[in-house]
Order: C-alpha cells, then sequence, then structure tokens
C-alpha cells in the first residue's frame, strides 16, 4: 500500500484535476497582475512521460523532469486548503530524491521575476541563480 503522505505517479485521468489545481495556485499571482506563462500547459503530457506526482489527495503537484546530467523541476503547486502543512517541502524534497536516484548531478529550475519570495525560498533551500532575463530567474542546485 502506498504512503498517503508521500508523492506519488498521477494518473491519466486525474490530468484535468491538476491543470485546475496548478493554474488556481498561480492565480494570486494573476491577481497581482503578474504576467505568467501557461502553468498547466503540457501537464497530459507529462502525465504520459512519468513526469508528475502528486499527493494521494491531489493537495500537491510536481512536475519532474530528472533526465541526466541535469534534472528540472517543472512545477510545484499546491492547493490554498492545503497550505501551510508543509506540502510543498514534501514535494520538493522528493523531487531532489528522485533527481539523486536518476542520478543527477544537479537540479534546475525556472521562476518568475515578479515572484521574488519564490526566488528567495529556492535560494534557501540551496539554489542559486545562473541567468535571468525580463520575465524568468534561472536557478540550480548541485546534487549530492
Amino acid at each position: 500500500m502506498a504512503d498517503a503522505s508521500q508523492p506519488r505517479l498521477a494518473r491519466a485521468d486525474e490530468a484535468p484535476a491538476i491543470a485546475r489545481l496548478i493554474d488556481a495556485a498561480y492565480q494570486p499571482y494573476r491577481d497581482l497582475n503578474i504576467a505568467l506563462p501557461d502553468v498547466s500547459g503540457g501537464v497530459t503530457d507529462a502525465i504520459e512521460h512519468r513526469q508528475v506526482w502528486v499527493m494521494d489527495n491531489l493537495s500537491g503537484v510536481l512536475m519532474l523532469s530528472t533526465t541526466p546530467p541535469t534534472a528540472h523541476l517543472m512545477n510545484v503547486a499546491v492547493a490554498s486548503q492545503a497550505r501551510g502543512r508543509g506540502l510543498g517541502g514534501v514535494l520538493i524534497r522528493f523531487a531532489l530524491k528522485q533527481a539523486q536516484d536518476a542520478e543527477c548531478q544537479d537540479i534546475a529550475l525556472a521562476t518568475h521575476v515578479d515572484m521574488p519570495d519564490n526566488v528567495a525560498l529556492y535560494a534557501h533551500l540551496g539554489w542559486h541563480e545562473t541567468e535571468r532575463d525580463e520575465t524568468r530567474v534561472m536557478m540550480v542546485r548541485p546534487l549530492p
């Protein structure tokens, strides 16, 4: 039996609910007039490629590519009703473990320049900024 407190691979039939969760998680940023890209696009394809993990009750989602040498943290989203429970940390730690298990040397991500709290959070968790453009901050974290 799977551990409900750990992420599991998403199922194809969950794609619409996962896309809604992601869109809802980013809505507060859109409400601040931050022009975000399509944050939930590609969910169906990512599920097919085994790149999407969810908390068992769909309270959180992780999209992650683990093709060496660099893993890519594509998305982490937590449902509004589940915020403050540490699910984001569970998902990020899971991503790091998956990347290590895939023998990746590092894990990269991109976040939005108008989301400085995200940049600060990832910096606190060991990522460092590698590049910045008009809309994105690219960051990387070495893996042991």
